[in-house]
């Protein structure tokens, strides 16, 4: 089998495996178990071929319902073909329309945001529960693949025990996969959204590390049991 750190997709943007990352006691994360990716609202056979081919079993879409074309072909196709699991990790959109407001007025960074996707621990828990239960390739997505996506990225990462240094490396690749790094102008508001500067994961990363000490007591804290930690770490690594 071979696999790809970025995924050969026609109609998916930043694609990604979680897998050949090193970690800070010696190991490497598996590869085929974890893929994350920004929308599959474009996706079409040939991609859906590619996936199933790759090994994906199912797929978790982070977005709030509003955001997802639930009558669309492409969902159809989706839920033809794997597991699809609807499993919103964004705040409400009235909460989440503030938060852009306070962010272009500079009131809060990107990073500090963050902290209310870590804290919705009983989305958290759904999340790793279906982590867990699923033999095959798991998919997860939100809408560009680097907000919600990058949280979940960097909790299995750190559970992993990869290094602070290697999750904001993987983070901050999207703004480039995205073709955003081209779309970037420091003069237009909205262009905060499209960088993903790497103290915006800083900031999620030490709030973990200094609010619940470690990745593993953060998901006990979550309400997620040991068994299904475990079983997520050895998803992650032999």
């Amino acid at each position: 089998m071979q696999y790809y750190k970025r995924l050969p997709l026609e109609d998916v943007k930043n694609a990604r495996e979680l897998g050949g990352v090193p970690t800070m006691d010696g190991k490497v994360t598996k590869w085929g178990k974890f893929l994350r990716t920004a929308t599959l609202d474009d996706i079409k056979i040939d991609d859906i071929k590619t996936l199933k081919d790759y090994g994906v079993e199912s797929v978790i879409d982070l977005r709030r319902a509003g955001e997802i074309p639930f009558d669309s072909k492409s969902h159809e196709l989706i839920k033809e073909n794997f597991n699809y699991n609807h499993i919103s990790l964004a705040p409400s959109e009235e909460f989440r329309k503030e938060e852009i407001q306070q962010i272009i007025n500079k009131e809060v960074s990107i990073g500090s945001t963050y902290r209310n996707l870590i804290d919705n621990y009983p989305k958290i828990k759904e999340i790793m529960e279906v982590f867990a239960a699923t033999d095959g390739i798991i998919l997860f997505h939100c809408q560009e693949g680097k907000d919600r996506t990058g949280i979940v990225s960097m909790i299995l990462m750190g559970l992993a025990n990869v290094g602070r240094s290697d999750i904001i490396a993987d983070y901050e690749v999207s703004s480039a996969y995205l073709g955003y790094i081209e779309r970037y102008d420091e003069n237009e508001p909205y262009s905060v959204f499209r960088i993903t500067n790497p103290y915006y994961m800083r900031e999620a990363y030490e709030y973990v590390a200094r609010k619940y000490d470690s990745f593993e007591e953060y998901l006990a804290y979550a309400g997620v049991d040991e068994n299904t930690i475990n079983k997520v770490k050895n998803k992650l690594l032999d």
